[in-house]
């Protein structure tokens, strides 16, 4: 059974989604101590957005690769059922 390809796909989806949340860090982090009280700016809130978008794509990337890889098992389990 090969799973290069979903392995690659997760390894992949779980360096976006780090690199989406180090963005989010980054908007918090620019931020004054308390992000939440008045006139505190969190930064560019389009550059939070798309990364969070971000954030959600590589889950979705990250969840169909999973899925990839047991429909190639399961094709795998019923080839070998054939073949027995």
């Amino acid at each position: 059974m090969d799973f290069s390809t979903p392995t690659a796909g997760m390894q992949s989806a779980s360096a976006a989604f780090d690199s989406a949340a180090n963005a989010i860090t980054q908007a918090f982090s620019n931020s004054a101590s308390d992000p939440l009280s008045a006139g505190s700016t969190m930064g560019d809130s389009v550059d939070l957005s798309t990364a969070v978008a971000a954030l959600l794509k590589s889950n979705l990337d990250f969840t169909a690769n999973i899925k990839m890889a047991i429909v190639e098992n399961q094709m795998n389990q019923s080839t070998f059922s054939i073949l027995a």
